[in-house]
């Protein structure tokens, strides 16, 4: 025996409303993935303001009066040590933001629109029931009012 129409969308319905779901499981995991990027990006920029800052205040230190080459010297490498260190922190939020944060933020976007994709697909679907719906509504109050003009009218 086929299936009725109605029995179709209704299964196409079940079907819609699945993957909706599913999209909204997939925008929630991509949602969760952009705010662990957005978290990283902001610490390792902090770490990196952090170091320039150490340096900056560094930087302020003079050599004593009298100081001896070698401690101006160890003075100067530490100096270097904190500028490469400042440098290679920031050069890793540079990094981690474009190898973590852009393609976290593209998948993101992608999720939202699936979602919207697969919620209008569903709108569709229901849609159509709706007027299905209607359409038996109208039929039904059509035979009734038939029915009633028959009995109102003795035909049988």
């Amino acid at each position: 025996m086929p299936m009725s129409r109605a029995d179709v969308l209704t299964s196409l319905l079940g079907l819609r409303q699945v993957e909706e779901r599913q999209a909204e499981r997939d925008l929630a995991a991509a949602l969760a993935a952009l705010a662990a990027a957005e978290a990283e990006v902001a610490r390792l920029r902090a770490e990196a303001a952090k170091s320039a800052a150490a340096l900056a205040s560094r930087r302020r230190e003079q050599g004593l009066a009298g100081e001896r080459a070698a401690d101006a010297l160890a003075r100067r490498r530490f100096w270097e040590r904190l500028r490469a260190e400042a440098a290679a922190q920031a050069a890793a939020a540079t990094e981690f933001e474009r190898a973590h944060l852009g393609p976290a933020q593209h998948a993101e976007e992608t999720a939202r629109t699936a979602h919207l994709r697969a919620r209008q697909r569903r709108e569709v679907v229901e849609r159509a029931l709706a007027r299905r719906a209607a359409a038996r509504r109208r039929e039904d109050e059509r035979r009734a009012e038939a029915a009633a003009d028959d009995r109102r009218h003795g035909r049988h």
